[in-house]
């Protein structure tokens, strides 16, 4: 599996989930107070790539099956 370098993590294969989940390590610097914050941004964030059409991403060969 490759790795998301930004975190030292496995990637996902999504650019924008990886950048997502490399922004939580930002938690071991931040205060604990602002960590509500910065996780509700990033869910927030989450959710919204689950919630895009793959098929409107530029690049995406669209839904599996289609010709």
């Amino acid at each position: 599996m490759p790795e998301n370098h930004a975190a030292g993590l496995p990637a996902t294969g999504d650019a924008a989930v990886d950048a997502l989940v490399a922004k939580a390590a930002e938690a071991a610097v931040l205060p604990t107070v602002d960590h509500n914050a910065l996780y509700t941004g990033i869910l927030a964030g989450l959710q919204e790539q689950l919630d895009a059409n793959p098929a409107a991403q530029p690049g995406s060969p669209g839904p599996a099956g289609a010709l």
